[in-house]
């Protein structure tokens, strides 16, 4: 079965961007963010966030710069989030990340962090960014002290189609960990090229050899979301799979879950309804164990089945594990710019919402709907 098409449009989209500082500690080759800005006081954050919750009926906000730990006030940030009744995520480099600052985050509210820790990065806390096991260990041990805190945890890494050994790599050290739950994927691009106006590409950026790729992993496409000028190609997709461990620690079994009927249905009636999709990481087990034997009734992989029965009669522990996957930006032959609608990293600029990614270039001077 196909990829489902996630139903959100307009104010139905539930996720949007807060920009709360430009400055960081970190160098990125592929960072798309060109203003230098001090961090934004707590009056301008809150005129977003009312803008926010004017436009799209959000379940989380996403926190980014820069670096969201530079800013002076990011506790308080997160608890204004938490009072509008919504999740807050953060998305930061983890280098000033200690086992106070989540005991502090935890307490103002925070709901996950992504953690952007790969190699290449120019970073102070690590001996040889270019060491994929340094990476790795770095990258473990933040998510374990998010966890202890109670706060769920995702990585984000960017990755080529035309390197699949650093994108297997990069999933390896995904299952492999325990305490990460998502594992959020950006096709890299390089902003000076696309400043310079240089950049023609084909649709969806290399989209179709990291699926493929995925593939050959165990992992199957669950739902998407098309492009503005395009949406018959998806450019942004959710990876839906359960994981299982013994007592100690090991994995034990894989079920990545395919979209069946129930899923159609489940999307339906959320839609008709006006509810929010959920996001859980830490869903009741028996609920896990009767939607796989549902999904495959209706649709999935008997495979599945077959791992629900096994986790149950050994009694092994079960865990969520999701892959995002997206496209940077596309510049088109005829000027036009590509990218996911609705942008789910949305950023409010100028009394408009914009990709997060084209924040800081010519296109956001244009209007860039959003969905």
């Amino acid at each position: 079965m196909k990829p489902l098409r996630l139903p959100w449009t307009g104010k139905d989209v539930p996720y949007a961007m807060l920009d709360v500082i430009r400055g960081c500690n970190c160098v990125c080759r592929t960072c798309y963010n060109r203003a230098v800005r001090e961090p934004k006081p707590i009056d301008a954050i809150e005129r977003e966030l009312d803008f926010i919750f004017s436009r799209r009926r959000v379940e989380f906000v996403g926190i980014l710069g820069g670096e969201p730990l530079l800013h002076p006030e990011i506790a308080e940030i997160v608890r204004r989030i938490k009072a509008r009744g919504v999740g807050a995520v953060m998305l930061t480099n983890g280098i000033l990340w200690t086992d106070r600052v989540a005991a502090e985050l935890a307490s103002a509210g925070l709901k996950m962090v992504y953690f952007h820790i790969q190699t290449g990065q120019q970073r102070g806390d690590i001996a040889d960014p270019e060491s994929e096991e340094e990476v790795a260990r770095l990258a473990e041990a933040k998510c374990a002290s998010a966890r202890a805190a109670g706060i769920d945890t995702a990585v984000s890494t960017t990755v080529r189609a035309d390197r699949p050994a650093a994108l297997r790599s990069a999933m390896a050290s995904f299952r492999r960990n325990p305490n990460c739950s998502y594992a959020f994927l950006t096709l890299e691009r390089s902003m000076q090229t696309i400043d310079a106006g240089e950049e023609n590409f084909a649709a969806t950026n290399g989209i179709a050899r990291c699926v493929a790729e995925l593939g050959a992993l165990g992992w199957r496409p669950f739902a998407g979301i098309g492009g503005r000028v395009d949406p018959s190609k998806l450019r942004w997709l959710v990876f839906h799979a359960y994981q299982s461990r013994d007592a100690e620690g090991r994995e034990t079994g894989f079920a990545a879950v395919p979209p069946s009927f129930l899923e159609k249905l489940v999307f339906a009636m959320y839609r008709l309804f006006g509810k929010r999709l959920p996001l859980r990481t830490d869903p009741p087990r028996a609920a896990v164990l009767v939607r796989l034997a549902l999904n495959t009734l209706t649709g999935g992989r008997f495979a599945n089945l077959a791992f629900a029965l096994r986790v149950l009669f050994r009694g092994e522990r079960l865990f969520v594990k999701g892959v995002f996957l997206e496209a940077f930006p596309d510049l088109l032959q005829d000027g036009r710019v590509e990218y996911c609608n609705p942008c789910l990293d949305a950023v409010v600029k100028d009394g408009k919402f914009v990709p997060a990614c084209l924040s800081d270039t010519d296109f956001a001077k244009g209007e860039l709907p959003c969905g």
